[in-house]
This record gives C-alpha cells, sequence and structure tokens, in this order.
C-alpha cells in the first residue's frame, strides 16, 4: 500500500505549517482522513505526493491512519 504526503496550514504563509504521512494512497481521501482526525475542515491542505509502503512501515502506518513528520 502506498501513502500521501500532505502539507496543512491555515493559511498561505503560517509560519505554523505542518506535514502528515497518511496510509492512503488517493490524495481526495487521505485529505478526507486529515481533514476529520485533524477537526480542522478550514484550512489549506496540499498534497505532495505519494510515499513508499517501506516509510509507512517505517511509521507503523495502517490503512487510514496518519502521523505527523
Amino acid at each position: 500500500m502506498l501513502g500521501r504526503l500532505i502539507r496543512v496550514r491555515a493559511y498561505r504563509a503560517d509560519p505554523d505549517t505542518k506535514i502528515y504521512v497518511v496510509g492512503e494512497p488517493e490524495a481526495e481521501k487521505a485529505i478526507n482522513i486529515l481533514k476529520a482526525g485533524l477537526g480542522r475542515p478550514n484550512d489549506d491542505y496540499e498534497d505532495f505526493g505519494r510515499v513508499s509502503e517501506a516509510l509507512l512501515k517505517a511509521l507503523s502506518l495502517q490503512a487510514g491512519t496518519f502521523t505527523r513528520t
């Protein structure tokens, strides 16, 4: 299973920007997982692309879970 790398920020120049790895191969679904899990549906979510299965294993991520990097 592949995952996604997603940036989350409140606004464009937000100095508190965070990056998450999500155990979901589809970008839209990964963003929806984060919106629900973080409880911040109005923030700006940007997909940075896929991450490997090896990275998901190294982070102990299962399908539908996420972690901040």
